[in-house]
């Protein structure tokens, strides 16, 4: 029996997923509590009362609503916080589900996995989206992005990068710029398909090179500039988890994405949160987000881009500006708050 998400009606699909999600989202925010104890949201006497707390209170949403009259359920670990992450996680999974099986997002006419392999790419990603909210969990919690949540997570994608030899989105090389309509499609190395598994590790290490060294150039220049740390390591190993699940051009868009949610999401977020420093990590999470929504729409309007290196350095140094014009305007306002 194959595994082919195609076959199985979208409304199953979405219910499905939503309770898949709602449980990968629990996991991900207990992980995360467990992962910065310093700032559990319990008072220590409420910290006391939760670990004494209903087992049914672990049970996603469900465990939450029968406790909601409960006047120590706010202080628990799962809280109306963590039922929030449950409900947001569920519905992810969910819409990523549909948007992938159902509206194809992330077909591209390069790239053509067996419909076994397609299903299990979805299901890669999915690992991907629960790292992301744990990693945004903590760094929201207590400004960290532990290496216990990118570690295991970067070796996961490159493994099952190499196993499957065709869980990529876009090939490791790929050059539109030399296509002849009608007579010759887009240069692509021979290589690649005759030794899939290579392929797989190589897609894989160049997104993990890219999103680790392009986060880290940024990091020391706007350290140059601000005169103080503007993003921590835990944002240079978050890209290279996920380059390494995504590959170099994906990681590329995330990299030039991230200050544009960043503008849309810091008034809202500063206001929601009352606080006057906000981490980076959510934003990169949120363009990651954004590239797995719309992938086969991002790349078909730039793969030309991606096959002329002196474009591909522009694309690059915009959105290195761009990060560092966020940044900027970071401090800014945190001074003045």
């Amino acid at each position: 029996m194959t595994l082919h998400f195609a076959l199985i009606s979208p409304q199953v699909l979405a219910a499905v997923f939503f309770v898949v999600g709602a449980i990968a989202g629990g996991i991900a925010n207990l992980w995360a509590i467990a992962l910065t104890p310093s700032h559990d949201l319990a008072s220590p006497r409420e910290g006391n009362a939760s670990r004494s707390s209903p087992w049914y209170q672990l049970i996603p949403i469900l465990g939450c609503l029968l406790s909601l009259g409960q006047s120590r359920f706010r202080g628990t670990r799962v809280g109306l916080r963590g039922l929030a992450v449950e409900i947001s996680t569920g519905l992810l999974f969910a819409a990523y589900v549909l948007a992938a099986v159902r509206f194809e997002c992330q077909q591209i006419t390069e790239v053509r996995p067996d419909d076994f392999w397609k299903s299990i790419r979805i299901v890669d990603h999915l690992v991907l989206i629960t790292l992301l909210v744990a990693a945004t969990a903590t760094d929201v919690r207590d400004y960290v992005i532990p290496d216990q949540i990118t570690m295991p997570g970067t070796i996961f994608g490159v493994c099952a990068a190499v196993i499957s030899g065709q869980l990529q989105m876009e090939h490791v090389w790929v050059d539109w710029n030399q296509e002849i309509p009608g007579i010759a499609g887009p240069f692509i190395p021979a290589w690649l398909d005759a030794h899939r598994h290579w392929h797989g590790l190589a897609w894989s290490l160049a997104g993990g090179l890219a999103g680790a060294g392009l986060t880290a150039f940024v990091r020391g220049l706007s350290g140059l500039i601000l005169r103080r740390e503007a993003l921590g390591l835990g944002d240079v190993t978050l890209m290279a988890m996920i380059g390494v699940f995504l590959g170099w051009q994906p990681t590329v868009f995330v990299f030039a994405l991230a200050p544009l949610c960043g503008l849309a999401c810091t008034i809202p977020l500063r206001v929601l949160t009352k606080r006057a420093y906000l981490p980076y990590g959510p934003f990169l999470a949120a363009a990651t987000i954004v590239v797995l929504f719309s992938w086969s729409w991002l790349w078909v309007s730039t793969r030309l881009v991606f096959g002329h290196p002196l474009s591909l350095a522009l694309l690059s140094a915009a959105a290195a500006v761009s990060l560092i014009v966020l940044l900027w305007m970071l401090r800014l306002y945190q001074s003045r708050a």
